[in-house]
């Protein structure tokens, strides 16, 4: 019988990737009614979710505030964490959302699992479970049927979304990985809140945001909200959240809840109309999780 912290990951993971999906959907609704594009709204997403995460801290137990800041042997973990785990994660799904649309961006993010599956494969030296590559098929025909249509020789997206979102994907890996030891020892949001400011700090620099031009409306500023509070600082707290406890290939898959929740705000917000192919792709990706959730094993952490 599944003891209840395992069940807990799975709902925790669930929720993290429901609001990435309306994440996304708050940042297409600003590139199209607003605006603005990446180069903006991503370093403010981080800076602003990493000070509302650190202020959390600070009033928890404020004494530990610069705790992983304090051991220089933590810096290139938390570097590397926080420039490609999460500032390239973010960036190149943002872009890829500004070229075509949070669906599409989103769901080809979803490669991901791939990536940390054979990363957590050849750590603990096994093959997949049978349960684990019937949920990956599914997750990669999902994938596939929502990208192209069924069609094998075309994409429905520009060639430049797809290389941001596999690239996003990429990143996803370390997102999953890099942060697990650090957080084991200063707990998630302490971790998560200095990786988004270190993030925020060297996006903001290199993309000189102080020249671009930004939200001016209030439901701009709403949007805004949304994907800092909602998107950003709740879904990455639950969901690393969710990595503890079930561990990152699992964790990593269940949250492909996160395309279904955006095609859902997609299309009940901004109007996005959808083929059949993409409900079957849906259906293909909720199978996935509904799989995943049904059975528990040792997973690996690093």
């Amino acid at each position: 019988m599944r003891n209840k912290s395992y069940i807990f990951g799975i709902f925790i993971t669930l929720i993290g990737g429901i609001l990435w999906g309306f994440s996304g959907a708050c940042g297409a609704y600003l590139f199209k009614f607003h605006q603005i594009g990446s180069d903006w709204l991503v370093p403010y997403r981080l800076l602003l979710s990493g000070i509302l995460l650190l202020i959390f801290c600070l009033f928890k137990n404020p004494r530990t505030i610069f705790n992983p800041l304090k051991n220089i042997y933590n810096y290139p973990r938390l570097l590397f964490f926080a420039l490609i785990g999460l500032m390239m994660t973010q960036y190149s799904y943002f872009y890829a959302i500004e070229l075509s649309n949070p669906a599409v961006a989103t769901v080809l993010q979803y490669t991901a699992p791939v990536f940390i599956l054979g990363v957590a494969c050849f750590y603990t030296k096994r093959l997949p479970s049978k349960i684990e590559l019937y949920a990956l098929i599914l997750a990669i025909i999902g994938v596939f049927l929502l990208a192209t249509h069924g069609k094998i020789d075309a994409l429905v997206l520009p060639l430049k979304a797809l290389i941001f979102c596999l690239i996003s994907a990429l990143c996803v890996v370390v997102y999953n990985f890099a942060p697990q030891k650090l957080a084991k020892i200063y707990g998630i949001e302490l971790v998560l809140g200095w990786g988004l400011i270190i993030g925020g700090v060297v996006l903001a620099l290199y993309m000189q945001v102080w020249n671009l031009d930004g939200v001016s409306r209030l439901s701009g500023y709403l949007a805004l909200g949304g994907v800092v509070i909602f998107g950003t600082v709740f879904a990455f707290s639950f969901y690393l959240w969710g990595v503890e406890l079930i561990g990152a290939p699992r964790a990593s898959m269940i949250a492909s809840i996160e395309p279904v929740s955006a095609a859902m705000f997609s299309y009940l917000w901004l109007g996005v109309e959808f083929a059949i192919y993409d409900f079957i792709g849906f259906i293909a990706i909720m199978l996935c999780v509904l799989i995943l959730s049904k059975e528990k094993k040792d997973e690996f952490k690093c």
